[in-house]
C-alpha cells in the first residue's frame, strides 16, 4: 500500500471510531438517562479531536 492510501485508511479507522462513540451515547442516553452524556460525552469529544487532528497533520480534506 502506499502512504496516501494507508494515511486516508487510518483517518477512517479514526472517523468511525468518533460516529460510534457518538452513537452509542446518544443511544444509551436516550434509553437510560442523561447522565450517561457525562462519561460518554467527554470520550466522543476526545476521539473526535483525535480524527480532527489527524486529517489536519496530514493534510487530508473532508
Amino acid at each position: 500500500m502506499r502512504r496516501t492510501e494507508l494515511t486516508k485508511k487510518n483517518a477512517k479507522q479514526k472517523g468511525y471510531a468518533a460516529a460510534g462513540s457518538a452513537a452509542v451515547t446518544a443511544l444509551l442516553c436516550l434509553v437510560m438517562s442523561p447522565y450517561i452524556l457525562l462519561a460518554g460525552g467527554p470520550v466522543t469529544l476526545w476521539l473526535t479531536y483525535r480524527w480532527i487532528r489527524y486529517r489536519a497533520e496530514w493534510g487530508l480534506r473532508f
